[in-house]
This record gives C-alpha cells, structure tokens and sequence, in this order.
C-alpha cells in the first residue's frame, strides 16, 4: 500500500507527488510484476519437477507434443501472485461514494477466476482429468454473478459525456455514434463477455507462448483504451464514455502486462513451464470485466479477434460434426489444424503474435474513426 503511505509524506516531501500519477504507478505495478516472476519463476520450476506438476499431453497430440511430456504446468500461480503483489502497493482501493472501487472489482475478477482454474488444475493432478465442462461453467456462472452485483455497487458506473448520457446497459459501436440500450438483457451479455473470454484464452493455450504471448497486444490495447475513459478531456475529444476512475484499470492491466511479459521470458518456445488453467482463464476474464467497464463490449470482439477466432473454430467444429458428421478442421482449435498442416510451432506462434497485434492497432485505431 504504497499509494496510501506516500501520501502521508506528500507535505513534507513533495517529490512523493509523483506516485500520485496514473502513469508512475502503472509502470511501477508493471515492473513489480514483471522481476516477481523473472525472479520466482526459476524457483518453481524446480519444486514444480519435483512434485510431478507436470503437463498431461492430450491424446490427439501425443506425436507433435511428446516432447513437452513432463514440463511443469500451474505456472499461473505466478502471475497471480505477482498481480496481486503489484495491485496491493500500487493500486488505490478507496473510491468516494461508492461501496466497492473500480479497482478492488477487477482485483476480486481476477482472485476468484484464478482459483477456480486452480481448482480444475489441481483436479486435473490429482485424478488425471479435470472438471466436467458442465462443472466449470457452474463455476464460472456463480463468479460472474458475483461481479455482476459488484458492479451495481459503482454508484459512478457511469457518467456524463458532454453529449450524452451512458447509462450502464447501454452498448456503443466502433466505427458509429449509435448508442443501443439492451435493458435487462445487458447483464446477459455480461456473462457471455466474461465466460467467453475466459474460456477462449484457456483454448488459445495449446502451443509454448501462444496465449500469453497473443493476450500481451490486448493488455496493451485496454491499457490505452482504459487511460482514455478515464480522462475527461480525452474522452470528451474522442467521444466516448467517460468512466470515472477508470484510470485505476491501468494500474491492473499494467501488473498483469508485466506479470505476462515476464512469464512469457519461460513459456516461449521450447517451454520450460505452462501456465495451465489458473492462468488463462483469469487473464481471459479479466479482460473480459475491463471491457465492460470502460464500456468498450463490442469492440473487444476486435480487440481480442485472435481469441474469438479460436473460440469460433471450436464452435464450428462441434456444430459441424454434430449435425453434419463432418470436421471442417482437422482437429480444433485452429492453431492445432495448422500445426497437423504440418507448420511449425514457433511458426505458428509467432504469426499469431502479428494478428494479434494487428487486431490491437484496428481496434486502437477506431478510437479516432467515430
């Protein structure tokens, strides 16, 4: 809690002002999170070996993935710990008039998505299976629930944009002004970004750096689309919504960036540990809650094309065999249909790095195109 005891000392040290700044206190929460897990990450590797923590390689995949046979998986923890680590000294909990902050909303997203991708792990270890898909979604419906009450308890949700007035369930468009209020049927969206996102990153991590590596220009993305909402002046200039206090995301996205470039260093290619469940789901829903709170739902379905279009294949694949008993994939996701084309990984990794990057720019870019 840094934040809080520098600003005791404001008076009699004035260059303490600087931790005041969304931007000093981003980069300061990103570096926390980035040598937390450069340094722990070796450590863990060791005791993860050591007790068996290891990958279960997918039956389908056992001729392309045998080498990873072994690698220690749960890496996620160390996301976790570095996030929560930096969001505690860095981060401002306390928001006036409201019953729970901006911030502790997207800190509690985070804690309970990654303990029931914890719980799927362990599950997972401990049997030689994981949880039942009818069992995660349970899950993931009752903590998306929970933040859905959550986000009642922002009495500054919304606010005034010069022009109009966004209320809570109302959604906007890239590329339009049109403004469409969804009433009740807006929370429903809500769990769909949320689930969605959650699960879509879980199915991009199949191949050493793909998920972490490709969620790393989305982070970025939100990063600048959040500072944005949070400045009344830039948003007023781009018209769009103007969330209060929204420029304590930053500080949330910006120790997950660090914690994820960290991580990366160890899951690029050949991997030395995965991340597993506990850090992909959260990663996923994470973004999924910042997009709905700085009323950016629709545009992360560019933002995050990548994740949608992994999500998509699966989809299609199961409707296509289940009605047609045809597989328009050779198996799904599509990083593994091209991986059976016989593309190499790295590859494959990296070209899905570029058209994440790419979908970022376009989604970044709409900001002046309204």
């Amino acid at each position: 809690m840094l934040y809080y005891l520098f600003l005791n000392f404001v008076d009699s040290c004035s260059f303490l002002n600087i931790f005041q700044y969304i931007t000093v206190r981003s980069f300061l929460a990103g570096t926390i999170s980035f040598l937390i897990v450069i340094f722990l990450t070796p450590k863990f590797i060791e005791i993860f070996s050591k007790n068996k923590v290891t990958e279960n390689i997918n039956i389908y995949l056992e001729s392309s993935h045998k080498d990873k046979k072994g690698t220690p998986n749960m890496g996620g923890i160390l996301i976790g710990i570095s996030v929560i680590i930096a969001c505690f000294i860095c981060g401002n909990f306390y928001l006036p008039g409201t019953a729970v902050s901006i911030f502790t909303v997207c800190l509690i997203c985070y804690v309970i998505f990654a303990c029931s991708g914890f719980y799927d792990d362990f599950t997972k270890l401990r049997k030689g299976k994981g949880l039942s898909l009818s069992k995660k979604l349970t899950i993931q419906f009752l903590a998306t629930f929970l933040l859905i009450i959550l986000l009642f308890k922002l009495n500054n949700f919304s606010s005034m944009n010069r022009e109009f007035f966004f209320e809570m369930t109302n959604i906007g468009f890239p590329f339009i002004k049109e403004i469409i209020d969804l009433g009740p049927f807006y929370f429903v969206l809500c769990l769909l970004i949320i689930i969605g996102s959650a699960n879509a990153v879980n199915m991009t991590d199949g191949l050493d750096g793909l998920a972490i590596g490709s969620i790393i220009p989305v982070l970025a993305g939100l990063i600048i689309l959040a500072y944005v909402a949070g400045n009344a002046n830039y948003s007023d200039y781009l018209y769009i919504p103007h969330i209060y206090h929204a420029g304590e995301v930053v500080i949330f996205l910006s120790a997950i960036l660090g914690g994820t470039l960290g991580f990366l260093w160890f899951n690029s290619n050949p991997a030395q540990i995965f991340m597993g469940d506990v850090g992909s789901i959260p990663l996923g829903a994470s973004i999924g809650l910042v997009s709905i709170l700085i009323k950016q739902e629709i545009l992360l379905l560019i933002l995050g094309g990548i994740f949608v279009v992994e999500a998509l294949s699966v989809i299609i694949q199961i409707i296509s065999f289940r009605f047609f008993r045809k597989r328009v994939f050779l198996i799904a996701p599509l990083h593994h249909h091209f991986e059976k084309k016989g593309l190499v990984e790295s590859k494959i990794v990296i070209r899905f790095w570029i058209v994440s990057i790419l979908f970022a720019l376009l989604a970044v870019a709409t900001l002046k195109i309204r």
